[in-house]
């Protein structure tokens, strides 16, 4: 019986303790939230208080803009808090399509949870939109307050020259130690599809090639000397890696313009990129590299951009047609047409990084 008893004890103990402490993390949470109510515009959007899924602006001069984007879906109460509060100080507020399918419902197992449930109408309380997302994709969003600008396309060229070591690189960072197919990187970064394609790869193309972020998967006892796995790399070194490849291999469908795609352009380093990935494949074309669909049609894809490598320049399209001036500008001029007072005195507009 004193057993019984001092068991029910104890466990009156610990739920005092948890419901304390998660009171304690509401409150603090909150009056994080409370606290920006009462900051001034300049504080409200400096450094410390900035958060996902809001993004920043600045001005050719470095100073911040007081216009902010909702780049995905919220992931709480005090999101959508943040929201009004950016509103009732004016704050002028722009949607961004960056994440995954936003602002039209992410269903993959992987995804955070909260915006399925709720209410918040994102297109219809947001005017303004930068989208990358094709006709099919982006019917919701009003044509006349949209245009076509993704934060990969403010890269500028890399003119730093390294030898190549890799006939592709594949990045898809790890998810956990048992490489599990329904991981956030692994759907992301379509994992399923880039392990049917690579016994072509590697096998009948005979490609050697650097699969970054996929360690404990086995791959190198299938492929062999063919391949070369490694775990996340720091940004500088993956730069390199990309420099030190003849070709990025892109399977991914569900990633908004993935910046990686751009940075290996601006190396003069050409694509390989899925035809059905959400945003990305307007920077495609016979300069920049090939597009495919799934495992059943990557040996022509494989056959016809192996064929014309020192035949293009990637690089040299890009600086055509993007980069961080011209899309700056770009940018200033669609966001001026519907925020005169701010941008009157502004030439550029950049994201903040």
């Amino acid at each position: 019986m004193n057993i019984i008893i001092y068991f029910i004890i104890i466990i009156i103990i610990i739920y005092i303790i948890f419901n304390n402490v998660y009171n304690a993390c509401n409150i603090e949470t909150l009056e994080n939230t409370n606290n920006f109510e009462n900051m001034e515009i300049t504080e409200l959007l400096d450094t410390p208080n900035r958060k996902f899924p809001y993004r920043y602006f600045r001005d050719e001069n470095n100073n911040t803009l007081p216009i902010v984007s909702v780049t995905g879906f919220f992931r709480s109460d005090e999101d959508k808090k943040l929201y009004n509060i950016y509103k009732n100080k004016n704050i002028k507020i722009i949607g961004v399509t960056a994440y995954k399918s936003f602002p039209n419902k992410i269903t993959d197992e992987s995804e955070d949870k909260y915006h399925l449930n709720d209410d918040f109408d994102y297109t219809n309380n947001i005017n303004e939109w930068l989208s990358c997302l094709n006709k099919l994709n982006s019917n919701n969003l009003n044509k006349k307050h949209t245009i076509d600008i993704s934060e990969s396309d403010f890269y500028d060229a890399d003119f730093t020259v390294s030898e190549k070591k890799y006939d592709f690189i594949y990045i898809c960072n790890k998810d956990s130690d048992d490489c599990p197919l329904n991981g956030w990187n692994a759907i992301n970064r379509n994992f399923n599809l880039a392990l049917k394609c690579f016994p072509i790869m590697f096998n009948e193309f005979n490609l050697k090639g650097l699969i970054v972020g996929r360690v404990g998967c086995n791959l190198e006892e299938l492929y062999k000397n063919n391949i070369e796995v490694t775990d996340w790399l720091d940004y500088y070194v993956l730069q390199e890696k990309m420099r030190q490849s003849k070709f990025l291999f892109v399977p991914n469908i569900y990633d908004a313009s993935p910046r990686v795609v751009t940075e290996a352009i601006c190396k003069d380093v050409p694509i390989l990129i899925n035809q059905n990935i959400i945003c990305g494949t307007k920077y495609i074309n016979y300069h920049t590299g090939e597009l495919f669909i799934d495992e059943n049609n990557i040996r022509n894809a494989l056959h016809n951009l192996l064929g014309k490598l020192d035949k293009i320049s990637p690089r040299n399209w890009w600086i055509t047609n993007y980069g961080s001036d011209s899309t700056s500008r770009k940018l200033r001029d669609f966001l001026y047409k519907h925020y005169p007072d701010i941008l009157e005195n502004v030439k550029k507009v950049y994201f903040i990084i």
